[in-house]
Parts: structure tokens; C-alpha cells; sequence
């Protein structure tokens, strides 16, 4: 019968392996880390090579191997669970975007996941498991998350992670057989080969199918097809039709970069999209069916509703005698020449992501739109969304006319001490107004009372209810109360968040717990609080006009980043007000990222000690050797002696103080066949012990300590 004995290895060269680490590091930080991609590469490099000559070392035990494996497998666990925890961004958001927006807390946590995931399969398909194709396995890691992500790694580093893979094929552990063996490829062996292709091959097609990906890249139409996976984030990636349902706020918010429309102001502002009516504890905003409706006869409604041409009439009226038992407060408006309060301004929108869509672009007090190219009618809703019959076209352009108007505080003042539809009825009764401009603004009025009525039904929080009275206690105009809610957002001190990842999306959560959010958190509270406060408000989306996306050519670039959530209350005597409380937030610091630091030092520290601990006499080598260069004579034949006679004592298990230099010299010469090495060391030793003089062959010693040092370990003594 033939014994069949377990084959030895005597591992793989150490080099090859650190660079084919290093390229499959330099990879991934590339993809994930890319504007730290140095200093991370570097970091991952380290951890990955220490893990592999963990294994490294115990490639003889497989015992020890195996609890290694577990220990590391624990602490790489431990460690990722915790900064997961600690930090603000999702896993999912940093894969994908942190070569973009970089999260150091995130890094901690992956850094020594990715590190385990290719320290560990490279020590074992070059060591445990010569397998030199299953060492492409670790290399999918970078080359999936690149494919996903659409970026495509640069030439240079597929070179590098090629040069790699071919050194660690050629310096793969080999298997020795005992030469009186028969080695056979037995079932064992090949169940192992078989299981660890089978889990590697799962994990990478689990990365394939379900992690989703960066949708905004050249290569987004193909990789649908290839693997019909879609990822949706907030705000949408497209200029699209009306939705059912507000954004939510689920944390680590992709933005995209993509430009959706160009658009000419004057100014930076706010330029709407949707509104909706009714919130849901959920934290969803639906639309109210009452308000659904669009009416195309609403231009001439629109333009009516001029506040600035209200005040100059009604101050005028009062300065020509009219409107006698208002005169003292109508003195009080301002003049306004009739350049200024007849003028609006002109806004102009060109679509550039290809979209053909229904849904108006327009900014508050919008009162006419005008499509190139389009004949039919444009609807309007009671709460101010405009859309057209049919889709007007693919990237279409139009224009707008809008009321650019501030508050005007003395008028809102004189609707606040009058009745606001006497007054009007008797301007209109005087000739000082037309019924038509008399009927707008009352017909406004009545209409956000029977809103706010309305979306009431479904009743606000008790607390929030209290919080809206303690932040408007002692104001008395909805005007003043409104501004308040606004400036109270920064006043407690809120931070606005794009990676904060919420555990509830609900507005109580976030106005009594996280005061950390984004847009659409900030305008739920917002409207909640001033509808509490007794304000009609309703809920928007839209843009922002960015001043920092201003072009060349004088128009805003609009961005699906930009997109904006905000509340519009009913202010008598001005209209529906927007209202942002993000604008007084406090942006989050990326300065607390830096507090994880000392953390990361601390693990590297711990880890560099542990390798330092297990390799104790390599790393003493290594010191002595460099050491050495640097003593004198004398002091080179003390030190490479006692290092001898310390060796040679380990072979024989003898202490070392009671071991004569002729011991040492038999034993080095009987046990390693090395004694003319053994001879010239302590010949040395004793004419310096001895007869206080310095042998000339002093300075060859050290290399003849070496080649018994390399004996040794070759014997295995």
C-alpha cells in the first residue's frame, strides 16, 4: 500500500506577494479613495501584507492558521461595525461617491475589511492552496467596483495589478513531496479547491446583481442591460412628469452632477417644480385630490395679483382724498413709481438632459409662460403647479414672466389693522382698483383659509403644536411668525447634512431628536410648524439657482444636486412666501471627520505591535544587522559572538552563561556543518576575552554569523 503523505510548503516569495498587495490596494483606494488615494493605498498596503504574514507564518499550522483566521475575521468585524456606526455616510454612498466626497470614518471601516478580503485569499491561494488562477479572485474587488461605478481604472494601475499577478504566480509556493510518496490529487483537496470557487464565485455575483451603482456615467445604458439594475436616490436624475409622493429623506444622499436645464435670472432664487398638500407620518407628502386640477384662464387671475401695484394705487388714492376712513394708515405705504411697480421680469429655461416632459420650471409669482413651439393651453393648480396638455418636447425651451417683489411690511402691516375685503371693496367701489384686482387677491385670501382648513383634517403633533407656540410666542402677524420659524432652524443650532443617515424620517424625529437633516427635513418641519402656528402652508420641490453654477454665458447651470425642498406660507398682503429654513443651517464640518484619527492610529498601532510581536526575531535581526555597521571592531566581535553563542545554545538546549566558546564552536560545526565560520567567531571572541586584543577578521564576521543564521533556518534546527 502507498503511504500518501500531506505535501510541505515552503511558501511563496515574500516580494512578489507585497506587490501584487500593493496593486490590488492601489486599485481599490483609486476607485473608492481617489483623493487620498496615496496615503490610503499606503495604509491598505500594510494592513493587507501584515494579515498575509499572519498566515504567512502559521503556513505550517494549520491549527493556529484556523483560529488566526477567525481572530482576524473577528476584529476586521468588530472594527467595521463600529465606524459603520460612527459615521454619517452609508456604506452603499461611500463605495460609490467617496472618490468624490471623501469620509474618513468610512475608510476606517472599510479599509481593513478590503484589507482581510485580499491579505487573506492571496496567503491562501499562494501558500495554504497553490491555486494561481484563484489569485485573480481578489483582483475582481477593484476591477467590479470600477465596472459599477463606470469610472474604468487608469491604464498604469491595470498594468501594475498585471506585473503583480504575474510575480506571484512566479513565486508561488511550491509543494515538496517526500521523495518515497505517491501524491495524488485526492478528494479532500479537491472539495477544498471546488468550495473556495464556489463562495468566491457567489460573493462576486452577489457584488454584480445586487450593489448598486453610480448612475450617472457613460456607461450607464450598458450596464442596465447587462445587469437590469436601477438605483434611485433624492431629487431624481431627470427632469420627469408629476409624482405621486415627496422626496424623502433616507440618508447618504447621491447627488448627481448631471445638468437638467439652463436657466437666465437676474439673481440667484428658488424656482419651483411641485407641491404637495398632506403629510403622512411616514414623513411622505402626497398631493390633496381638491388641488389637482389645473384651470388654463389663470394669466389674467395672476397679473392681478401685483402687490406693488396695489400699495401705489392705495397710496395714491389716499394722497388725492379718496378712501377717507383709511387715509392715516394708507399714508403709511411707500411710493413706488409706475416704472417699477408695472415691470416684471423675464426668465428663460432651456431643458439639456434630453428629458420631453408636461411639468413648468417657474419661480414664485410666475403670471405667463410662453414654449417655443407650443399652441396648446397650460394649466395651472390652485397650489401653483403649472404643466401643459402634452409633453411640449425633447430638451424644449420657454420663457417666463414672474412678479419680482419683497415683502412689502407696510402693506402686510395694513392688512393686519383692517379688514382686508372692506378695503378692497370700497378702493373698488371708488374706482382706485378693478373688480378684477379685487376678486384676485380676496379669492387668494379665501382660498388658502379653505387650504388650511383642509389640511388640518389630519391633525399635527401636539408637540410640535407647542414647539410652533414657544417659537412664535408674542408675535402677532403671520408675517413675523413665519420669518421666525425660518431663523429658528439656526437659532437651535440645526446642521444640514447630506450624509447623515436618519433613523426615522419622520418630522418629529428630526425637529426633537436628530436636528440633523437635508432640504426635505427642513421644509416638512417648516410647513408642519407654521400650519401649527395657523399659517397656510404647503409643502414644494424645485431648484436652486446656484450662483456658483452661474456659466460664461450668464446662465445657471441647474444640477439634479441642486434640487430644493421648501415651504410657501399665505402672508396677507403679499401672497404665498417661501420659506427655507436650510438657509440659516449650519453646514456639517468636515472637520469631524478628523476625530477618528487618533482611532486609526491606535489600530495600526495595535496591529504593527501584534507583527512586530509574531516576527519578534526576524525584526531582532534585522535591527542587529543594521546595528552592526555602526560598532567598533571590539564591539562587533562581542556582539556577533553572543548572538552565536545565544544560537548556538538554542540547538542544543543549554544555557547560554555556562557555555564555553569551544561548546559553541563544536556545536555549530556538528550541527550545521559550518565549522570554519564557527572557528574564525570564536577564535575572535577568546583573543578579545582573552589577550584584550582585535583579531583583523573582525569586520568578515557578521557575514559569517549570516550564513549560519541562513543554515539554521534552512535545517530547520
Amino acid at each position: 500500500m502507498k503511504n500518501h503523505s500531506s505535501p510541505t510548503y515552503q511558501g511563496a516569495e515574500l516580494f512578489s506577494a507585497l506587490v501584487f498587495i500593493c496593486a490590488m490596494s492601489a486599485a481599490l483606494m483609486y476607485t473608492i479613495c481617489n483623493s487620498v488615494v496615496f496615503e490610503t493605498t499606503c495604509i491598505m498596503t500594510a494592513l493587507s501584507f501584515g494579515i498575509y504574514m499572519i498566515f504567512y507564518a502559521l503556513r505550517k499550522k494549520k491549527a493556529y492558521a484556523f483560529f488566526a483566521f477567525l481572530a482576524c475575521f473577528f476584529v476586521v468585524t468588530i472594527i467595521f461595525s463600529v465606524f459603520i456606526r460612527l459615521s454619517r455616510v452609508s456604506p452603499v454612498y461611500f463605495i460609490f461617491r467617496a472618490s468624490e466626497y471623501y469620509d474618513a470614518t468610512m475608510a476606517a471601516a472599510f479599509i481593513p475589511l478590503f484589507s482581510f478580503m485580499i491579505g487573506f485569499p492571496t496567503a491562501y491561494f499562494s501558500v495554504y492552496l497553490p491555486r494561481p488562477a484563484f489569485l485573480l479572485l481578489p483582483a475582481f474587488i477593484p476591477l467590479l467596483l470600477a465596472a459599477k461605478t463606470a469610472n474604468g481604472l487608469p491604464a498604469g494601475y491595470v498594468v501594475f495589478m498585471a506585473v503583480g499577478y504575474a510575480l506571484v504566480i512566479l513565486g508561488v509556493s511550491r509543494p515538496e513531496f517526500p521523495k518515497e510518496n505517491v501524491y495524488f490529487d485526492d478528494k479532500k483537496s479537491r472539495f477544498e479547491r471546488l468550495g473556495s470557487l464556489g463562495i468566491f464565485g457567489l460573493v462576486i455575483a452577489v457584488v454584480i446583481y445586487c450593489v448598486p451603482r453610480n448612475t450617472e456615467t457613460p456607461m450607464g445604458d450598458y450596464l442596465d442591460n447587462a445587469f437590469k439594475v436601477r438605483s434611485t436616490f433624492f431629487a431624481g436624475n431627470n427632469l420627469s412628469n408629476f409624482t405621486n409622493t415627496s422626496s424623502v429623506n433616507h440618508g447618504s444622499n447621491m447627488l448627481s452632477e448631471n445638468v437638467l436645464f439652463y436657466a437666465s435670472a437676474d439673481k440667484p432664487m428658488i424656482v419651483s417644480r411641485w407641491f404637495f398638500d398632506e403629510y403622512n407620518e411616514d414623513g411622505h407628502w402626497t398631493a390633496h385630490g381638491d388641488y389637482t386640477t389645473g384651470y388654463a384662464n389663470w394669466k389674467t387671475y395672476k397679473q392681478s395679483l401685483n402687490t406693488a401695484v396695489l400699495s401705489s394705487k392705495l397710496r395714491v388714492a389716499a394722497d388725492e382724498g379718496q378712501l377717507s376712513e383709511y387715509s392715516d394708515l394708507l399714508k403709511t405705504l411707500p411710493k413706488i413709481s409706475e416704472d417699477t411697480y408695472y415691470s416684471s421680469k423675464i426668465m428663460r429655461i432651456y431643458i439639456a438632459d434630453n428629458s420631453n416632459t408636461k411639468v413648468i420650471i417657474h419661480p414664485n409669482m410666475t403670471v405667463d409662460v410662453n414654449i417655443r413651439g407650443y399652441d396648446d393651453r397650460i394649466y395651472r393648480t390652485p397650489m401653483d403647479e403649472i404643466f401643459t396638455d402634452r409633453n411640449f418636447g425633447q430638451n424644449a425651451s420657454y420663457s417666463l414672466s414672474y412678479y419680482d417683489q419683497a415683502p412689502n411690511n407696510e402693506l402686510i402691516s395694513l392688512f393686519e389693522q383692517v379688514d382686508m375685503e372692506e378695503l378692497l371693496s370700497a378702493a373698488e367701489a371708488e374706482g382706485v382698483i378693478s373688480i378684477t384686482e379685487k376678486e384676485a387677491f380676496i379669492n387668494e385670501r379665501d382660498q388658502a383659509a379653505e387650504y388650511h382648513e383642509k389640511t388640518l383634517e389630519e391633525p399635527i403633533s401636539p408637540k410640535i403644536i407647542e414647539l410652533a407656540h414657544e417659537i412664535t410666542d408674542g408675535l402677532s402677524s403671520d408675517y413675523e411668525k413665519a420669518l421666525a420659524i425660518e431663523k429658528w432652524f439656526g437659532e437651535a443650532k440645526f446642521v444640514y447634512d447630506l450624509d447623515f443617515i436618519p433613523r426615522e424620517t419622520t418630522a418629529e424625529y428630526f425637529l426633537f431628536e436628530s436636528k440633523r437633516g437635508i432640504c426635505t427635513d427642513f421644509a416638512s418641519a417648516a410647513a408642519l410648524l407654521m400650519r401649527a402656528a395657523d399659517i397656510p402652508t404647503r409643502y414644494g420641490e424645485g431648484f436652486v439657482l446656484d450662483s456658483d453654477n452661474l456659466n460664461e454665458y450668464g446662465y445657471y447651470a441647474v444640477k439634479a444636486a441642486d434640487a430644493h425642498a421648501f415651504a410657501m406660507g399665505y402672508i396677507e398682503g403679499y401672497g404665498w412666501l417661501e420659506i427655507d429654513g436650510t438657509k440659516y443651517a449650519i453646514a456639517a464640518d468636515d472637520v469631524e471627520n478628523n476625530s477618528v484619527i487618533p482611532l486609526i492610529l491606535l489600530i495600526i498601532a495595535i496591529l504593527l505591535g501584534t507583527l512586530a510581536f509574531i516576527f519578534r526575531d526576524k525584526l531582532s535581526e534585522v535591527i542587529f544587522g543594521v546595528g552592526i555597521y555602526f560598532r567598533s571592531d571590539r564591539g562587533k566581535i562581542r556582539a556577533v559572538y553572543l548572538r552565536t553563542r545565544k544560537l548556538a545554545c538554542k540547538i542544543a538546549d543549554k544555557e547560554p552563561k555556562s557555555t564555553t566558546s569551544e561548546e559553541v564552536r563544536g556545536i555549530i560545526s556538528n550541527s550545521l556543518m559550518l565549522g570554519a565560520e564557527a572557528e574564525e567567531i570564536t577564535s575572535c571572541a577568546d583573543a578579545l576575552f582573552y589577550n584584550n586584543t582585535v583579531d583583523p577578521r573582525a569586520g568578515k564576521l557578521y557575514a559569517d554569523y549570516k550564513k549560519i543564521v541562513k543554515m539554521k533556518r534552512k535545517m530547520r534546527k
